[in-house]
């Protein structure tokens, strides 16, 4: 009997020590990828179908304004809205610096007082003792201390770190044609997915693995800004992200024995829209363009000016009722943006209609006839959401969940890492229940259910009154 105690003991405390242990977590960024084209079956892709029969699916995620790579990539990291974690756009302009955030190719996106806001995931686990692994994560080189294994930055004839940055709105002159139009330094997005993956692999190999990494691939969303998404080069680039990306990491973890010991989030920062020469919306024929600096365009409109010539710069932009764009004084974005309350929201915001966008003037835009895929608006008049499929220990089999948010994902992927999540607006609640430990277990005869988390306590329950009963039969 005292064998048979002892046994039940340590069965409930090695359950409770299996549930708080900490699971390796591989979150997949595929850029641009557009849920509607999967869920219509437009683009073939196998691999992520698969994900959905032996894991976690959602239609889609809902993804935070804008919908553009910088702040989402941001927010998936760190549970947080745009004007918390403060990464408001892909270019924005900074008033108390007085300098302007520009994404990727620009020595800015390596300053570390333009992320000093919000603290990543990663840097979060390392801080309590984890390593992670990033591989041209978009923000990560911002932060002074690194992840433990990530790939530098191939492409760099500027050495940002001597550079003042007071100097650099000198050395944003167009040097190229196409994108980017000029490089500071940057990642070599030319690198084959399956390279990274290698890679990456070998970070999972190594004596001391990394618990988190983080990889993001740019298509196809480069695909999609070139030639527009009704084409089929996009159709095209989704399924080879579907097949380069997603079909080599699985077979890359399952030649090392891992598929079903790690957990594997796909997720996509925004979905795609075509846009075209007809239609565009010119600041020119509304406003004295000496007056404002239009300091992000496209699909989103960032107005900065004097102080004293806001009010006129928005009643021009407003008299015609029947533009296709929207106008906000700062104070007047609608709340529910979560993009509001943060220094670098520009005192007048241009909202183009869904498909629209807006330029300074005809002279500084591309000529002809031309149709191409963009993306920024918000995202819940856009739909330009994320995908969502994830595959592991930790998550159910076959179950298709419904809608969350993004900034979700956060306090979910803590959860898997066994780390206690910074303040963020995203909550578990909405997402446990794509999780095996939340899962009802329905007994023999389907009437009650046990909670698998409650087991460790159960038994040990069971073990005290054993071992009551044995002393009073003693």
């Amino acid at each position: 009997m005292i064998l048979l105690f002892a046994f039940l003991v340590q069965a409930s405390l090695a359950v409770h020590d299996e549930k708080r242990e900490a699971e390796t977590v591989i979150l997949v960024s595929m850029d641009g990828l557009r849920w509607q084209y999967i869920d219509e079956g437009y683009a073939s892709t196998p691999n992520l179908d698969y994900i959905a029969r032996q894991g976690v699916l959602s239609k889609y995620i809902k993804t935070v304004v804008p919908s553009k790579t910088w702040p989402n990539h941001q927010t998936f990291l760190t549970g947080l809205y745009p004007e918390s974690h403060g990464l408001v756009a892909n270019t924005f302009w900074d008033p108390v610096y007085q300098e302007k955030f520009v994404l990727d190719y620009d020595c800015a996106n390596y300053d570390a007082k333009f992320y000093n806001a919000s603290e990543p995931i990663w840097l979060t686990l390392q801080k309590s003792g984890g390593r992670s692994a990033l591989y041209f994560w978009p923000g990560f080189g911002g932060y002074p201390e690194k992840p433990t294994f990530y790939e530098k930055p191939a492409i760099c004839p500027v050495n940002c770190s001597e550079v003042d940055p007071k100097e650099l709105k000198n050395m944003r002159n167009a040097t190229r044609d196409g994108w980017p139009p000029y490089i500071h330094c940057m990642v070599n997005h030319s690198e084959p997915s399956q390279q990274r993956i290698d890679k990456i692999i070998n970070w999972l190999q190594s004596d001391n693995p990394p618990a988190f990494v983080g990889l993001y691939i740019e298509q196809p969303d480069s695909t999609g800004h070139g030639f527009g998404i009704t084409t089929q080069r996009y159709k095209d680039a989704m399924e080879a992200v579907d097949r380069d990306t997603v079909g080599y990491l699985i077979h890359s973890l399952r030649g090392l024995n891992l598929f079903d010991k790690v957990n594997v989030i796909f997720v996509s920062d925004h979905s795609m829209t075509d846009t075209s020469s007809t239609r565009q919306i010119f600041l020119e024929d509304y406003i004295n363009l000496d007056d404002i600096q239009l300091v992000e365009g496209g699909t989103v409109g960032h107005i900065w000016a004097a102080d004293d010539k806001i009010n006129e710069i928005y009643q021009n932009l407003t008299d015609n009722n029947n533009s296709p764009m929207t106008v906000y004084k700062k104070t007047n974005i609608p709340e529910e943006y979560h993009w509001k309350h943060n220094r670098r929201i520009p005192p007048i915001f241009v909202d183009p209609d869904v498909g629209w966008v807006v330029r300074t003037s005809r002279a500084s835009v591309r000529q002809g006839n031309w149709t191409v895929g963009d993306h920024g608006w918000p995202p819940m008049k856009s739909q330009s959401y994320s995908v969502f499929f994830a595959h592991g220990p930790a998550f159910q089999k076959g179950l298709e969940v419904s809608p969350f948010n993004t900034v979700d994902l956060y306090p979910l992927m803590c959860k898997l890492l066994g780390i206690e999540p910074k303040p963020n607006n995203g909550s578990l609640e909405n997402v446990k229940m794509m999780l095996k430990e939340y899962a009802s277990k329905p007994t023999a005869k389907g009437k009650v259910t046990i909670l698998e988390s409650h087991v460790p306590t159960i038994l040990i329950v069971l073990s005290m009154t054993l071992y009551i009963h044995m002393i009073s039969w003693a």
